[in-house]
């Protein structure tokens, strides 16, 4: 069920429970509750006095967030995001304290991924316009620490917002919907996971196809009422997708997002095939209007493209944070300094996931030469030289190239 936020701004962790209650968490507010003041808790004992705050992120700050029970427990679909701001750089365990979090509310009942993600008030003071920042600004919750911390965001607004930023957003859950894929035991349609996986590709692309054409909203409600409305409009904005088709299949997607189950007959639900399909035309289509190129170029042809386009110093930026993270990736530095040539870290990362996911949406659908040849695109490969490939295989190495190199940078 959808939940909406019942903590406010103004509530710091002295009136956040600093336990969890005795009886079963019967219902999803009361689940919703736990996590965040659980996952504040945590946070806040983990850094003490040398943080800031804390922030509550994501869909949950948005009131979006859903949780499917089954008897005693919970599910979270999705994850529960927080920003732990520092006044100056702290070398903080973020992985060992999301599994902290992630083991103290699944003692409870409530299995959750946690994302923690870090920042320093100098960092938020200069941040630049995009959909992050935006809505982190816009629906983020202090709920410990210094409740006036997102005041120190400059103001911006959504048109401000760079158009290549929805694009990367879009790869960015292209390579969560790989990753996602992975691990999965089905591919059909009708598997309740795989439902999802289609859902969040579609809110991804709603969100990218909105900001291209400076329609953006922050949230999915309002991104699904507004495609609704151009749908209906009688001049449409040109589209990659038929707006009527796109308008229904994102708020279906919508509704089966925030009320954790699916509304209507599953045969009228979108289908895998159909979220691939769509997401490669709006690739295309939102690549295009940024380079004032032909979507019908090759994948290949557009991202180089783009990459022309990015300066020396911003390509080189890219490379030297990726040294800086991954040191022992300098023992390979032949193959860095090739790639190097091509392209920043991230346009080779997007550009091996766009290959992978476009081509091959699934295993079975692609030969070992193919998986070598997206391998070699990626500036971290495989642990073993000698490492036997597979499509799920190369889907986690892609997956892994993004949380190290990507995830926590702009470059």
């Amino acid at each position: 069920m959808t939940q909406e936020m019942i903590i406010s701004p103004a509530r710091d962790m002295e009136s956040l429970p600093l336990a969890a209650p005795a009886t079963v968490l019967e219902d999803s507010q009361a689940a919703t509750t736990f996590i965040i003041a659980e996952g504040s808790r945590l946070c806040a004992a983990a850094v003490g006095p040398k943080a800031r705050a804390v922030v509550l992120t994501g869909s949950m700050s948005r009131g979006e967030a859903t949780l499917k029970g089954d008897g005693a427990s919970w599910r979270m679909l999705g994850d529960a995001t927080f920003l732990v701001v520092f006044d100056g750089p702290v070398r903080l365990g973020v992985t060992e304290l999301e599994r902290e979090i992630e083991r103290s509310l699944l003692a409870r009942g409530i299995s959750c991924k946690i994302v923690l993600v870090t920042s320093t008030t100098a960092q938020l003071g200069t941040i630049k316009p995009h959909i992050y920042a935006y809505e982190l600004r816009e629906r983020g919750i202090v709920v410990w620490g210094d409740k006036e911390t997102l005041r120190l965001m400059p103001g911006f607004t959504a048109a401000e917002i760079p158009k290549e930023d929805g694009w990367w957003f879009l790869c960015n859950r292209i390579i969560e919907q790989l990753e996602s894929a992975a691990e999965a035991d089905s591919f059909h349609d009708s598997d309740t996971s795989v439902r999802y996986r289609i859902a969040k590709l579609y809110l991804a692309m709603a969100a990218c196809y909105l900001l291209t054409i400076g329609q953006y909203a922050p949230s999915y409600r309002d991104r699904a009422a507004r495609l609704q409305e151009l749908a209906a409009s009688d001049d449409p904005q040109p589209a990659p997708i038929p707006l009527r088709r796109f308008s229904k299949f994102v708020s279906q997607c919508t509704d089966l997002k925030l009320q954790g189950e699916l509304v209507g007959a599953v045969a009228d639900f979108p289908q895998w095939s159909d979220a691939v399909t769509d997401a490669e035309a709006l690739w295309r289509w939102t690549l295009g209007r940024l380079l004032g190129l032909s979507p019908q170029l090759s994948r290949r042809e557009l991202v180089a493209a783009l990459a022309a386009q990015q300066s020396l110093f911003a390509r080189a930026k890219g490379w030297v944070r990726a040294a800086f993270v991954c040191p022992s990736a300098l023992r390979r530095a032949g193959r860095w300094a090739r790639l190097a040539c091509s392209m920043s870290p991230r346009y080779l990362v997007y550009d091996a996931a766009s290959d992978l996911f476009f081509s091959a949406p699934e295993p079975g659908a692609i030969t070992l030469s193919e998986l070598a040849g997206i391998v070699a695109k990626l500036p971290l490969p495989p642990a073993e030289a000698d490492q036997q490939l597979s499509w799920r295989a190369v889907a986690r190495l892609v997956a892994h190239n993004f949380h190290l190199l990507l995830e926590s940078t702009r470059s």
